[in-house]
């Protein structure tokens, strides 16, 4: 009986895990961790050995998660696989890239740290980071 009612809730467990669309900025705030994907594009951004990223963008990435209580996970990749990342709610943020593709949206960010990007459906986040970046000006 307790495995049946294990695989009966073992969809709605999996679909409670996923990240629904305009909630990275409430999810990272409640875990405390920012999900931060990282296109290798020194000086701007270089995701070292660890997952830990250097550079202007990866430092303010940063210094924006320390100020919502939460700390950046690094993870790298190209453009468009981080994109779809971010829609399907593993990533959060993208930082390095030049510009922005299908999916993600550009922060007002800008500067030698670049643009942030968010998901397209990310208001609340692209706003908070539009918000602390005219703070940090």
């Amino acid at each position: 009986m307790r495995r049946l009612l294990a695989m009966a809730l073992l969809p709605l467990l999996l679909v409670a895990g996923c990240s629904d669309p305009g909630q990275a900025l409430s999810n990272a705030e409640a875990t405390g961790i920012l999900n931060v994907g990282v296109v290798d594009n020194p000086p701007r951004a270089v995701l070292g050995e660890g997952g830990d990223a250097s550079g202007p963008a990866a430092e303010m990435i940063t210094a924006y998660a320390d100020s919502i209580g939460a700390h950046p996970n690094f993870q790298g990749g190209e453009l468009n696989a981080l994109a779809a990342a971010v829609e399907r709610g593993e990533v959060d943020v993208i930082i390095g890239a030049d510009e922005a593709t299908k999916g993600v949206t550009a922060t007002s960010s800008s500067g030698e740290g670049g643009v942030v990007l968010v998901g397209d459906q990310e208001g609340p986040l692209e706003d908070s980071i539009n918000s602390w970046m005219a703070d940090q000006g």
